[in-house]
């Protein structure tokens, strides 16, 4: 999923504001955790980004018909045994 670097910085905001408002941690370095917050996003969504592109070459391979139901379903059920290998 590609987002642009203002999203990306809008919701690493929303992501700090949210555990600081519910007491979950204090940020001796609100910048530094902003950075963070930043980087963790960006690797996120990068994951995403491969198994999305491995399972469109896998059902391209398999000459599926992209967007039909067939397509579909196999793509969500290889998407998220995908994920799931690599679940962190």
């Amino acid at each position: 999923m590609k987002l642009s670097e203002q999203r990306i910085s809008h919701l690493s905001h929303l992501i700090l504001d949210g555990l600081w408002k519910d007491d979950l941690v204090d940020f001796p370095d609100e910048a530094e955790a902003l950075r963070a917050a930043k980087e963790a996003l960006i690797r996120l969504l990068s994951v995403d980004d491969q198994v999305d592109t491995l399972i469109r070459n896998k059902l391209s391979a398999q000459k599926k018909i992209v967007g039909s139901r067939e397509w579909q379903i196999l793509y969500d059920k290889y998407f998220r045994e995908e994920m799931e290998k690599r679940r962190w």
